[in-house]
C-alpha cells in the first residue's frame, strides 16, 4: 500500500503530464513508467556489474538516471540521447551476460519507445524527475525502494479511468486476487495469460505464492487481501527460484503498447526475465516462432485472463488448426471456416488448448457466452461439460468492471481433461465427465456498485465466502456444497496506522520524520520499511483511536504543566504587585492586573510560540495525522494554562500562586511532549485477518448445486425381465439397467437434437448446457409473504396455467376461424 503522501505525489506526477499534454491515459501511464524504468534500470545495472559482467552503458554514461537527474530540464537530451539509446537496448549487451536479469526478455520490446514530451516542457520534466525521486530517495535501494516502485506502477494504473485500446481495460485487482487463489498454485507450474494486458494475473499469482510460502506470523493482509511482509522464508531454494522466475509467468497481449507496460510492470514487481511478449494468441502462428512456442497445446498447468468482450477476429488472420477452433462442418460453402468469431469463444477454446491435463483455468467472460444460443456457444458449453469437468460458476455483480463497462460478467472455473486429439465432434451418448456444477452468486464485492466504486473495507464482501465454498466444495463435494448454504463466512477485520520508518536521507543525516525514532536501541530493522506505529512503539495500543487518546492525554497534561511551569515567572511579580495593592477597604483593580500581566506574557508568548513551531520538524508535513493534533494540543494548552495564570492575576487578594521552577530549556521540553505525538503520525489501514472464520446466518441461499445430466422419473418404464419397474428406486435413484437402456436407444436423434422425456427439464444438459446461474437458483418458499401454504399457492398457481392455455387455445381458434 502506497502512504497518502506518496500517492498525493503519483496523482502530482499525473497532473504534470496531462497539463503538457499528454491527456492520452494509456500514453501518460507509458511516459511515466519509461522514467520509473530508466531509473530501475541503473540499478540493474549495478548488479549486473557485480557478477562481472560489463555495464550497459558503456560509452553512454549520460544515459543513466543519475545523469538524466543532473540534466533535469533538458527534454531534448531524453528525446535524442536517451530514447535512441533506449531503443537499442539489446545492442549492448549479450544474450549471456543477460542470463537470469530482467533484460533475458527484453527481446526488442523497447524498438519503438519514444519519449513524446514536448522539448519545450523542461519544467515538466524537471518536476517529474524530482517527483520520482521524491518517492524513492528515503526508501534506499532495496526491497523497501522496489515495493514501492512496483505499488507505484499499480496505482497509475489504477487511475486509468477510461477504456484502452480494443476494448482493453484493467481488470480490478482484488478480483484477479481472488481468482488466483481459487486455483491455488504452487512454485514452478508454469502459468498463462493470453491476453495479458499489464500482466496483473501475472505478478498477482507470484505475488500469492511469496504469501503462500512466507512465514505466517509475520504475514499481513489488508482489507482487500493485499498481503505485506511477504518474505518467501517457507520456501525451499529451488521453491524461492521458481516463484521468481518469468518463465513461469507467460503473457500475450495483441497491443505493442500494454505488452511493453505489462513487461515492465513485471520488471518492476521484482520478476527475473518477465515471459510478456506482444503477439496475437489467437492469429496465425506461421512465421512466428516465438508465438508458436509459447502457445505450444499442453504446456501450461494454469490459465488465468480475462480476455476481451464481444470482440470479432479476422477469420482469415485466425489460427487454421482444426483441432484448435473447431469449424462449420457439414457440407456447405462454409463447412471448413471457423464456428464462430467471436473472441470470447474463441480464448475459451484456446485456453483449453493451452493446458495439460489436469490444467486448470479461472476466466472472466460476459454472461452471454454461458446461455448464448447460437451453434458456437452450445458447442463450447458441451465440450466444457462433456469432455471436461466445469468446477465453477461465480457471478459477479454487473458493475465490477466500472466505469469502463456495465457489461455483466461471471468466472468460469473448469479442469481440461479429454487431450486434444480426442475431441469429439457430435453429442455424445456418454455421461459428462462434469456431473454436477457448483454455482455461486457474488452480490458485495467490498467495493459500491456505481461508477465510482469506492472501496468499502469491513464490510461485506462475498468472495471471501465464496472463495471457501469453494475451497470445500472442490475438497468434499456436494456434501460440503450443501452443509453450509446459508452461512457467510468472513474474515475478521481492525484497523492498525502504519508509517513508513525513514531513517536516514541521502545525506545521512536523520530526516525530521527519522528523529522520532532516534531513541530506538536499534534502527537498521525499521530502515524503509512500512510498520505499525504500536510495533515502532510497543507502549501504544494497535488501534489507532486508542493510541490517539492514550497519546493525546499524556501529552495534553505535559504541554499543560509546560505552559504553567513556563509562564509562572512572568506572572509572578504581576500577581504579587496586585495582592500586595489589595486591602479589604479598597480593592484591587482587575482590569489594570490584567493588562499588566497581558503586557509581562507577551514576549514569553512568543517565545513559547516560536519554540511550538520549531518541534514541528518531528511531524510529516504532508497529510500526516500528528502534526494538526500537536497544533491543536498547543492552542488547548495555551488557552487552558493562560486562563489558569489569568484568573490567579485577577484575583491575586484571594487566589495563591503556585511556586514553580523555571524552566530551563524551553526547546529540549517541547522536543520531549512532541516526540510522544509525533509516534501517532502513519496513515491508517483496515486489515483482515488470515482465517476466514467469521460467520453469520443468512437468509437466502448464495450458492447451490446442480446435476449436468439428470434422469427423469419414468414410472412405467420396466427392464426387459420385467423384475425391474420404474426408472427410479425407493430412495429416489435412477437404476443404472434404465440409463444402460436409455443410451442404447440414444439421447439424441440423428440431427443432435435431445429426444424429449428422457431428461430431467431442470438439469444443466436438457437446457442447452446453459451455465448461467440465475437459471438454476433454488427457489426459498421461507421467503413467501401469503397467508397460504406453499401448498395452496402451487394450487393456484397450477389454476392459473390452466386459464392461460385456454385462454390460448381461445385465441388460436380465433385465429384459425374456428370460432
Amino acid at each position: 500500500m502506497l502512504a497518502p503522501h506518496i500517492k498525493k505525489k503519483v496523482d502530482e506526477l499525473w497532473s504534470r503530464f496531462w497539463a503538457a499534454g499528454l491527456t492520452n491515459p494509456l500514453v501518460a501511464v507509458e511516459q511515466i513508467t519509461y522514467l520509473l524504468f530508466l531509473k530501475r534500470l541503473e540499478d540493474i545495472d549495478l548488479k549486473r556489474q557485480q557478477r562481472g559482467f560489463p555495464s550497459i552503458y558503456f560509452g553512454y554514461e549520460s544515459c543513466k538516471w543519475s545523469y538524466i537527474r543532473q540534466d533535469k530540464t533538458n527534454p531534448t537530451h531524453l528525446i535524442d540521447v536517451v530514447f535512441p539509446w533506449l531503443r537499442e537496448l539489446d545492442k549492448h549487451f549479450t544474450a549471456t551476460s543477460a542470463d537470469g536479469t530482467e533484460l533475458a526478455s527484453l527481446n526488442n520490446r523497447m524498438a519503438d519507445a519514444y519519449f513524446q514530451l514536448d522539448p519545450n516542457k523542461g519544467k515538466v520534466l524537471s518536476d517529474a524527475i524530482d517527483k520520482i525521486d521524491e518517492l524513492f530517495a528515503r526508501a534506499g535501494e532495496g526491497s523497501a525502494a522496489q515495493d514501492i516502485m512496483g505499488d507505484t506502477f499499480e496505482y497509475l494504473l489504477s487511475e486509468v479511468a477510461t477504456a484502452g485500446k480494443n476494448g482493453q481495460f484493467r481488470t480490478p485487482r482484488h478480483l484477479i486476487r481472488f481468482m488466483v487463489e481459487l486455483l491455488d498454485p504452487e512454485p514452478g507450474q508454469r502459468i498463462i495469460d493470453p491476453a495479458a494486458g499489464t500482466g496483473g494475473f501475472l505478478f498477482s499469482t507470484q505475488q500469492h505464492l511469496m504469501r503462500k510460502y512466507s512465514a505466517q506470523e509475520n504475514l499481513v493482509l489488508e482489507w482487500d487481501g493485499t498481503p505485506h511482509r511477504t518474505d518467501g522464508a517457507a520456501a525451499t531454494p529451488e521453491q524461492y527460484a521458481a516463484i521468481h522466475n518469468g518463465a513461469n509467468f507467460v503473457g500475450l497481449d495483441n497491443d505493442r503498447t500494454m505488452a511493453r507496460i505489462g513487461w515492465m510492470n513485471l520488471v518492476l514487481h521484482d520478476v527475473t526475465d518477465p515471459h510478456l511478449l506482444q503477439g496475437d494468441s489467437l492469429s496465425k502462428r506461421e512465421g512466428k516462432a516465438k508465438l508458436k512456442e509459447l502457445l505450444e497445446p499442453g504446456s501450461y498447468q494454469f490459465v488465468l485472463a480475462n480476455p476481451p468482450f464481444t470482440g470479432t477476429v479476422d477469420s482469415g488472420d485466425l489460427e487454421p488448426d482444426t483441432v484448435l477452433f473447431p469449424r462449420v462442418g457439414g457440407g456447405g460453402k462454409k463447412k471448413d471456416e471457423s464456428i464462430t468469431n467471436k473472441s470470447e469463444l474463441l480464448f475459451l477454446w484456446l485456453m483449453l488448448d493451452l493446458l495439460d491435463i489436469g490444467g486448470r483455468c479461472a476466466v472472466i467472460i460476459p454472461e452471454g457466452v454461458l446461455f448464448g444460443n447460437t451453434d458456437a456457444h452450445v458447442r463450447l458449453r458441451r465440450e466444457l461439460l462433456v469432455e471436461h469437468v466445469v468446477e465453477g460458476i461465480i457471478s459477479l455483480p454487473g458493475g465490477v468492471f466500472q466505469p469502463y463497462t456495465g457489461v455483466k460478467t461471471s468466472i468460469v472455473i473448469f479442469r481440461k481433461v479429454t487431450r486434444r486429439d480426442s475431441k469429439q465432434t457430435l453429442p455424445s451418448n456418454a455421461a459428462p465427465l462434469s456431473e454436477h456444477v457448483w454455482f455461486y452468486e457474488v452480490e458485495e464485492d467490498g467495493y459500491s456498485k456505481d461508477a465510482k466504486r469506492n472501496a468499502r473495507p469491513g464490510q461485506q464482501n462475498d468472495l471471501w465466502d465464496a472463495l471457501e465454498k469453494f475451497k470445500a466444495w472442490i475438497t468434499h463435494g456436494r456434501s460440503a456444497a450443501q452443509r453450509h448454504e446459508k452461512t457467510l463466512l468472513q474474515p475478521s477485520f481492525h484497523s492498525e496506522r502504519w508509517r513508513q520508518a525513514l531513517l536516514r536521507d541521502t545525506a545521512d543525516k536523520l530526516t525530521p520524520a527519522g528523529e522520532a525514532f532516534a531513541s530506538l536501541p536499534d534502527t537498521s530493522m525499521w530502515d524503509g520499511q512500512v510498520w505499525g506505529v504500536h510495533e515502532l512503539f510497543p507502549e501504544l495500543p494497535r488501534d489507532p483511536k486508542a493510541a490517539e487518546i492514550q497519546v493525546r492525554n499524556a501529552a495534553s497534561k505535559m504541554l499543560y504543566d509546560l505552559v504553567i511551569q513556563f509562564f509562572a515567572p512572568a506572572t509572578l511579580p504581576i500577581w504579587e504587585q496586585w495582592r500586595a495593592a489589595g486591602t479589604a477597604d479598597r480593592p484591587m483593580n482587575a482590569d489594570h492586573a490584567l493588562a499588566d500581566w497581558q503586557k509581562a506574557i507577551k514576549v514569553p508568548q512568543q517565545e513559547f510560540n516560536r519554540a511550538a513551531r520549531d518541534v514541528q520538524r518531528f511531524f510529516e508535513s504532508e497529510d500526516g495525522p500528528a502534526l494538526p493534533l500537536w497544533k491543536d494540543m498547543v492552542k488547548d494548552a495555551l488557552n487552558a494554562g493562560l486562563a489558569s495564570h489569568k484568573n490567579t492575576v485577577m484575583q491575586a487578594s484571594t487566589v495563591q500562586l503556585s511556586h514553580h521552577d523555571q524552566v530551563a530549556d524551553l526547546n529540549a521540553a517541547l522536543e520531549v511532549i512532541a516526540r510522544e505525538v509525533a509516534k501517532l503520525d502513519g496513515f491508517d489501514v483496515t486489515l483482515r485477518s488470515l482465517a476466514i472464520d467469521q460467520a453469520t446466518e443468512l437468509k437466502a441461499a448464495k450458492h447451490w448445486v446442480v446435476p449436468v445430466r439428470d434422469w427423469a422419473r419414468n414410472d412405467e418404464w420396466q427392464s426387459e425381465d420385467g423384475q425391474l419397474i420404474g426408472s427410479h428406486d425407493v430412495d429416489g435413484l435412477v437404476r443404472p439397467a434404465y440409463v444402460q437402456a436409455m443410451l442404447v436407444e440414444g439421447l439424441y436423434d440423428d440431427k443432435g437434437t435431445l429426444k424429449d422425456g428422457l431428461l430431467d427439464p431442470d438439469c444443466i444438459e436438457a437446457r442447452d448446457w446453459n451455465l448461467s446461474a440465475g437459471q438454476y437458483k433454488p427457489f426459498d418458499f421461507t421467503q413467501l409473504k401469503s397467508d397460504k401454504s406453499v401448498a395452496e399457492l402451487i394450487d393456484a398457481l397450477k389454476t392459473t396455467e390452466k386459464d392461460i392455455i385456454k385462454g390460448l387455445d381461445k385465441l388460436l381458434a380465433m385465429m384459425e376461424g374456428r370460432e
